[in-house]
């Protein structure tokens, strides 16, 4: 009988419900991108072509747990378009502050809430060593997803989430100087979605 209790015990210990959480943690993503329009950059032409509206790119993020279930995170992204005919190429790209809320959070399944506000670019690269025009803004997202907990130290993240960029300003990086190497203001907006699959480290 006690050989019994003892070794309960030890299963109780080692179960992942009563697993330590730990507060750190960094994760990688493999995200998809849409956006309802890519002419933000306030000029005739551009972008030069019919931009495919699945984009594809990766990200990180990294972040700290407040209590049992807040998270407090940096989170970028970055994600490629083809442009048909052209080849130049479009990109979203996100650096935010997010905030994040977990249900059952001591569960192998864990329901999030997520949103957050930072930094948004478009940037238009104009091919083989021709620089870029570059896009940018405020961001916002709003959405959730869910972790899958497989220990006190590894999750998987899956996340969708809306994703709302103001852009304030246009960026002329191109090695020409086809916009004359100057910067100008725009008022041009896009929305659109953002999901991402990846793994997430606790330490």
């Amino acid at each position: 009988m006690l050989m019994l209790m003892t070794a309960g015990g030890a299963v109780a210990e080692t179960a992942p419900s009563a697993a330590k959480l730990r507060d750190w943690h960094f994760g990688l993503q493999g995200v998809g991108t849409r956006r309802d329009r890519y002419d933000v950059f306030g000029v005739p032409g551009v972008p030069p072509g019919v931009v495919d509206e699945r984009g594809r790119g990766a990200g990180f993020l990294l972040g700290y747990r407040f209590g049992d279930r807040f998270l407090l995170e940096l989170q970028v992204t970055y994600a490629a378009h083809q442009i048909a005919d052209s080849e130049a190429k479009m990109a979203d790209a996100e650096a935010l502050i997010t905030g994040t809320v977990l249900f059952r959070q001591r569960e192998t399944l864990q329901p999030f809430l997520r949103g957050g506000f930072g930094g948004a670019g478009e940037v238009l690269t104009l091919g083989p060593d021709g620089g870029s025009l570059n896009a940018l803004g405020a961001a916002a997202i709003a959405g959730g997803g869910l972790q899958v907990r497989l220990s006190s130290r590894f999750s998987l993240e899956l996340e969708v989430v809306a994703t709302f960029a103001n852009f304030l300003e246009v960026r002329d990086l191109s090695t020409a100087g086809i916009w004359a190497g100057r910067d100008w203001q725009v008022r041009e907006s896009n929305w659109g979605t953002r999901s991402g699959l990846g793994v997430v480290v606790w330490f």
